[in-house]
């Protein structure tokens, strides 16, 4: 991460000190959207083995644009993801084998007893996001899409294009290659063997602000 800023509306603001044992709500949110942020753009290079099969989802998806991605070894197939209240979401589970995003926006709104902050993330101009063993349950998924040597009902359970296997029974597709332009997503979440953002950017922005 090149560069880190949080920026707050209507110029400076004053307010009242914190009392000897009180929390500073403000100044602890964004300490905590901060964090979350820089853990998210320097996902460490692991195996995809070490990476957890199954988590708590945050409570709303956060969203991720690109200008075009670029991707060999795909595959597609429905499931359910739970949140930390134990809701289930229905999801589509993409699974990349190799990736290139170029022109990465990456966005989450978090609803805090302050109000809301928005989380942007973008990656630099002059080079491409690039990830291996990619792992996405979606909510949403807009762009122009291109597969190439695709399979379409395939068994979830069968799919070898990128890793990434579903139930035996559930309907699944698989693609050699894959390119969108113009990629719009909603997304419970993200995992990756190795995730690479360079010359990347954070902002934390008062209010909502995402990805558009």
């Amino acid at each position: 991460m090149r560069l880190i800023r949080v920026l707050r509306h209507g110029g400076k603001r004053h307010r009242p000190p914190v009392r000897p044992g009180q929390t500073d709500w403000r100044r602890f949110t964004i300490a905590a959207l901060a964090a979350l942020a820089l853990g998210a753009g320097t996902i460490a290079t692991t195996t995809a083995a070490s990476i957890p099969l199954s988590f708590a989802v945050a409570g709303s998806p956060f969203s991720v644009t690109a200008q075009r991605l670029k991707a060999t070894g795909a595959v597609q197939f429905a499931s359910f993801r739970k949140d930390a209240t134990g809701r289930k979401h229905a999801v589509a589970v993409v699974g990349i084998r190799e990736a290139a995003l170029y022109g990465l926006c990456q966005s989450a709104v978090a609803h805090t007893p302050l109000g809301t902050a928005t989380l942007l993330i973008r990656s630099g101009e002059d080079e491409p996001v690039t990830a291996s063993q990619m792992t996405l349950d979606l909510a949403r998924l807009e762009g122009d899409m291109s597969f190439g040597a695709v399979e379409m009902g395939r068994d979830a359970a069968a799919l070898d294009a990128s890793g990434t296997t579903g139930t035996g029974g559930v309907y699944g597709q698989q693609a050699r290659t894959l390119t969108i332009k113009d990629l719009r997503v909603a997304a419970w979440s993200l995992t990756a063997g190795m995730f690479s953002l360079n010359g990347a950017t954070m902002d934390v922005h008062a209010g909502d602000h995402p990805c558009s």
